[in-house]
């Protein structure tokens, strides 16, 4: 037989119809264990192998999970799928993964896609507000969702899986005042594309408690995007002492900005990023930033994503690792 065996050739073989053939492979009741142990053995002899999409088809469910992310160009999201792959495979499940490069049109597009496919559930780190889990929950009523690095309080029902962005942004805010800093400029991204706003309320909540200046700065969270804006900032009348960054990947882009711009991080630019990427602390100099674990947080999203019960949000620690990129301000 030159092509696979299918489902007719081991009831052929096995002197059965297909129907009983396809009980006894999928393990289901009304097959005598005499003949499910005879058509097994005839199956296994052929070198049969189930085809996953027709059985989905067959079940209306699959064993796969979907998982999109907004921005893979990010390391930190690596670590994550780690993570999930990791659970996954303890379970024989499979996980499809998608990468929206902050584009709604694309992260609407990836959720399409995997209702197509049947998935079981979907993990999303949402561009927006939550648009695509309204898609999803439109396409596929009651299967899970699952939220990871966001806050969408009008958005019921999800389950969500973070870091502790408020203690995040809190410990990176009051290292930096304690070091004298008065001017901190904070990355987030533009209003649009938000989706973890807690971090951004927190850090007015806490420039707002200590007295200093809030200065958000909103832009694309990519190396280029970050890098212009750094700049601009550095050649201001009034340039920050400090800035804060919402990952190590965007931390890197501020690096480059100063030495364009002839500033020395550290004793000229205080930079704290969020992540303790492996690479961070050998930047130079090497990085003050938020550790926490990532793969910790993959296997948090798979475990609530393929469970049929309800787990509270997963809110992952952090710890403030500091280096030399913080200092105090000389001017």
């Amino acid at each position: 037989m030159n092509r696979q065996p299918g489902l007719r050739d081991v009831a052929k073989a096995a002197e059965v119809s297909v129907a009983l053939a396809s009980l006894a492979l999928n393990d289901k009741p009304g097959v005598s264990a005499a003949t499910r142990q005879r058509i097994l053995a005839v199956a296994d002899s052929l070198g049969y192998q189930a085809n996953p999409a027709a059985r989905a088809l067959r079940l209306g469910r699959t064993d796969s999970y979907g998982l999109i992310l907004r921005n893979l160009q990010n390391p930190f999201f690596l670590d994550v799928i780690t993570g999930v792959q990791e659970a996954a495979a303890a379970q024989g499940a499979t996980v499809l993964i998608s990468d929206a490069d902050y584009s709604h049109t694309r992260e609407l597009e990836a959720v399409d896609h995997l209702a197509a496919q049947r998935v079981a559930g979907l993990a999303i780190a949402p561009v927006g507000p939550g648009d695509a889990v309204a898609r999803w929950r439109q396409l596929c009523p009651g299967k899970p969702v699952v939220v990871l690095n966001a806050v969408s309080p009008q958005l019921p029902g999800v389950q969500r899986v973070a870091p502790d962005n408020q203690a995040a942004v809190s410990l990176a805010v009051r290292h930096l005042v304690e070091l004298g800093h008065r001017r901190i400029a904070f990355l987030t991204a533009p209003a649009e594309v938000m989706a973890d706003h807690d971090r951004l309320e927190t850090y007015q909540a806490e420039c707002d408690r200590l007295g200093i200046d809030c200065t958000p700065v909103a832009t694309a969270l990519a190396f280029d995007a970050v890098l212009a804006v750094t700049s601009r900032l550095l050649r201001s009348d009034e340039p920050p002492t400090a800035v804060i960054t919402n990952s190590d990947f965007t931390a890197h882009a501020v690096y480059s900005a100063a030495r364009r711009e002839g500033v020395e991080v550290g004793a000229g630019l205080s930079v704290i990023g969020h992540d303790d990427l492996p690479t961070s602390a050998l930047l130079d100099p090497p990085l003050t930033t938020l550790s926490l674990d990532r793969r910790a947080l993959g296997r948090a999203v798979f475990e609530r994503m393929t469970s049929a019960s309800t787990f509270d949000d997963h809110v992952e620690p952090v710890d403030l690792v500091v280096r030399a990129s913080t200092a105090a301000p000389t001017v």
